[in-house]
């Protein structure tokens, strides 16, 4: 699979799981966190993406920084805790990652990201 292939699948993967077409167990099951698996912190220095790329990819990659860290690193799917509790311990529930993933999605401007790098 070509590297723009699979930003295009886990993109629109996020966005479905944003409008809710994708349960949370399968979402976080499906995307497998992404932006690590495919180092997109840098963290491997040989899979540093050349220039041209980062800069096509660049909102991806970006939008994938967020969704990594502000959901999929915070979720709980456990549904034994309350609001309160996941509050406390810094974690949220199904519901508000959804609804974080679409502020996310429109804040990054999803759309237009899988345009871009479907046209690649």
């Amino acid at each position: 699979m070509k590297e723009e292939d699979a930003f295009v699948e886990m993109t629109r993967l996020v966005g479905s799981f944003a409008i809710g077409a994708v349960s949370p167990q399968d979402f976080i099951s499906r995307y497998s966190d992404f932006y690590y698996y495919e180092a997109l912190d840098g963290h491997e220095a040989s899979s540093a993406l050349q220039p041209e790329h980062l800069q096509r990819l660049g909102p991806a990659i970006k939008l994938h920084r967020r969704i990594q860290e502000e959901v999929v690193n915070r979720i709980l799917l456990d549904a034994g805790y309350s609001t309160e509790e996941l509050k406390t311990a810094g974690r949220i529930g199904p519901s508000e990652a959804q609804e974080l993933a679409l502020r996310i999605c429109a804040d990054a401007g999803i759309e237009a990201i899988v345009s871009a790098i479907s046209a690649a």
